[in-house]
C-alpha cells in the first residue's frame, strides 16, 4: 500500500493510543460506579472508589489533550480517500460515524470535566489539584453525570459500529483497514 492511501504516522499513533485509553476508560467507568461509597461500607473497611475516580479523571484529561491534538492534526492533514470499490452509501455512513465519534470524543471529556468541577471534591490531574472554577452544585453535577452516562453508552454503540465496519472490511480484504495499520508494509 503506498503512502497516499494511508493515514500518516502521527494520525495512526494517535488513533491507536486514544482507542486504547478510551477502551480502558469505558471499562473503568462502568466498573468504578458500581464500587461502594465509603458511607456504604462497614466501619473499618476502606473504599477504593476514590482511587478509581481520580484515575478515570486523570486519564480523561489526558485523552482530551490527545483528542485535541488529533483534531488539530487532522484539520491540517487530509485523510486518504476511500477506494472507489467502496459504495457511495458506505462512504456516507463512514463519514457520519467518524463525525459522530469526533463529537462524542469532545463531549465525553467535556461533560466529565463539568461533572467534576461541580463536585464537592477537587479535580486532580495526576495528583495535581486543578483550580476550582465553580462552586459545588449537586444539581449541576447530577445533570452532567447523566449527560456523561448517556454519552458513554452512545460512545460504546459508535465504537461497536466502527469495529463492525473494520472487521467487515478486514474480512472482505478491501485494504481499508491497512490505512490505519501500525505496520507499514
Amino acid at each position: 500500500m503506498d503512502d497516499s492511501t494511508r493515514y500518516d504516522r502521527v494520525q495512526v499513533i494517535l488513533h491507536w493510543l486514544i482507542a486504547a485509553i478510551v477502551l480502558v476508560m469505558l471499562g473503568l467507568g462502568l466498573f468504578m460506579v458500581e464500587l461502594p461509597k465509603q458511607s456504604e461500607l462497614p466501619p473499618g473497611e476502606e473504599s477504593v472508589r476514590a482511587f478509581y475516580f481520580l484515575l478515570h479523571k486523570s486519564m480523561g484529561i489526558t485523552v482530551a489533550i490527545l483528542i485535541i491534538l488529533r483534531i488539530l492534526w487532522r484539520l491540517t492533514h487530509k485523510a486518504p480517500p476511500l477506494p472507489d470499490t467502496v459504495s457511495k452509501w458506505q462512504k456516507k455512513a463512514a463519514g457520519l460515524v467518524h463525525w459522530a465519534l469526533y463529537l462524542v470524543m469532545i463531549a465525553m471529556p467535556a461533560s466529565g470535566y463539568l461533572q467534576s468541577i461541580f463536585s464537592k471534591y477537587d479535580t486532580k490531574f495526576w495528583g495535581v489539584v486543578l483550580p476550582r472554577v465553580a462552586e459545588a452544585d449537586k444539581a449541576m453535577r447530577e445533570n452532567f453525570t447523566e449527560v456523561h452516562e448517556v454519552l458513554a453508552f452512545l460512545f460504546i454503540a459508535l465504537i461497536l459500529i466502527h469495529l463492525a465496519a473494520a472487521i467487515k472490511h478486514r474480512w472482505s480484504d478491501t485494504g481499508i483497514t491497512s490505512r490505519m495499520s501500525l505496520r507499514q508494509d
